[in-house]
Order: C-alpha cells, then sequence, then structure tokens
C-alpha cells in the first residue's frame, strides 16, 4: 500500500545559497505518528510545509494521498489539502470572532467532506457541549482541541502539527498529544509533527532527526530521556 506522505530525494533551497533540505527521502504510512525535530535551523518545518504542499522543493518529489503535489498547481494543492490533509499549529489559528462550532465547520465551508459532524468531533476532544462557546472565552489548551477537533472533522489521511504543545503547560500538552496518538491509533490517520520537545516526541511511533537539511536519524522513537541524548548530539554535531 502507498504511503500517505512520500517524499523522495527532496531539497530546498532558498536564494542566496540557503539549503534548508538536502536529498531528503521520507514514507509515512497510515496509522504511523512520526516526531520530527532537530536544532534550530535544521530543516524541521521546511520538511512538514513541503510534505503538505506549503512549500515546494526545489528538486526531488513530493507525494499527498496517492498525489504528486511537485506537478500540481497551487488550487489544486489547495483542494487536495481540503480533502484529505488537517493541520495543527502552536498559534491555533483559529478564528477568534467565531464560536467554537464555526471554527471547527471551517472545513466544510471550504467545501471540504463532511465525513464527521461538529459534535461527534468535539465529543472526541473533551468539550462536548462548548459549541456556542466564543474562541475568545477559552483557555490555551482548550483552543487547541478546538483546533485538533477542526483537524479531524473531515477524517483527514494525514495530520501535521508544527509544534502542539509549545504554548501549553506539561499536563495541557499530554492531552494534545494524546489526541493525535488516537488520530493514528483510531482513525488510521498518518500524523507528522514538528517538536523541539523530546516529552511529546515520546508519544509517536518513529522519530527523525535533522541535521543541516538532512536526516541524521530515522528509527523507533524511544523514550524522553534518550530522545533529548540523540537530539543534543545532533545538536553538538550542528554547533
Amino acid at each position: 500500500m502507498e504511503s500517505v506522505i512520500s517524499m523522495t530525494s527532496v531539497s530546498r533551497r532558498y536564494p542566496r545559497g540557503v539549503v534548508a533540505l538536502r536529498d531528503v527521502s521520507l514514507d509515512v504510512p497510515a496509522g504511523q505518528f512520526v516526531a520530527v525535530m532537530g536544532a534550530t535551523g535544521s530543516g524541521k518545518s521546511t520538511l512538514l510545509h513541503c510534505a503538505a504542499g506549503l512549500d515546494l522543493p526545489t528538486g526531488g518529489q513530493v507525494r499527498l494521498a496517492g498525489h504528486d503535489l511537485t506537478t500540481m498547481g497551487e488550487a489544486q494543492r489547495t483542494r487536495l489539502r481540503r480533502d484529505h490533509a488537517g493541520f495543527v499549529f502552536q498559534a491555533y489559528n483559529l478564528l477568534s470572532e467565531l464560536s467554537v462550532r464555526q471554527n471547527v465547520a471551517l472545513p466544510f465551508r471550504l467545501g471540504g467532506p463532511r465525513r464527521h459532524t461538529v459534535d461527534e468531533v468535539l465529543a472526541q476532544v473533551g468539550l462536548a457541549g462548548f459549541g456556542k462557546r466564543p474562541v475568545g472565552e477559552l483557555s490555551g489548551g482548550q483552543r487547541q482541541r478546538v483546533a485538533i477537533a477542526r483537524a479531524l472533522v473531515t477524517a483527514p489521511a494525514v495530520v501535521f502539527a508544527d509544534e502542539p504543545t509549545g504554548a501549553l503547560d506539561p499536563t495541557t500538552g499530554g492531552r494534545i498529544l494524546a489526541l493525535l496518538r488516537a488520530a493514528a491509533d483510531r482513525d488510521g490517520a498518518a500524523v507528522l509533527m514538528v517538536t523541539h520537545d523530546p516529552a511529546a516526541a515520546a508519544w509517536s511511533d518513529r522519530l527523525v532527526l535533522l541535521h543541516d537539511g538532512e536526516i541524521a536519524h530515522d528509527g523507533p522513537a524511544p523514550a524522553a530521556a534518550e530522545i533529548a541524548d540523540r537530539l543534543r548530539g545532533v545538536s553538538a554535531v550542528a554547533a
């Protein structure tokens, strides 16, 4: 079965000779939770953006849900993300003037598939009965759960998470990570998460460490202490 995310020899170069990714190959199957880590400037966010079609590589191929992103126009990539991908960011990216229900229903208003109801996903993230609440009245952890509900309402093939616990305390962050874990285990979504936190990465099935735009390690995710050691090793090399 084809991987949900397939990156083959992907490179990304920016003006003035800045190289963010160098010949990166990565395959993520359905139901696998992958954590991507590395020192600042190692290419973590660029990898996620290329995998999601938010940025295009300057070399190599990226396939998402069986579609070659590198041959598609911007409008086609937008529709593909709408129909097959969910996104969770550190800054939540919610519309504060809308209610919880209206934020979660945004993918439907943009033409996304109606695979779950808003009430179903709000119950999954522990926010049943919060639909009419203004997002501006919620705590940070509640807002992030709204963001996850919005990401899951279309039953996406893949969830992209960029530092989803970066602004949260450890207890609240653990609740968010449990929801991402459930998206992989219960819903069969591929989850690709960029994080700087070894404790967050320990929730994943697989750890990918980047150094200077290249994959320095790719294997099963160990415990948080060992992840921290490996990250320090990569950071020391980067220094």
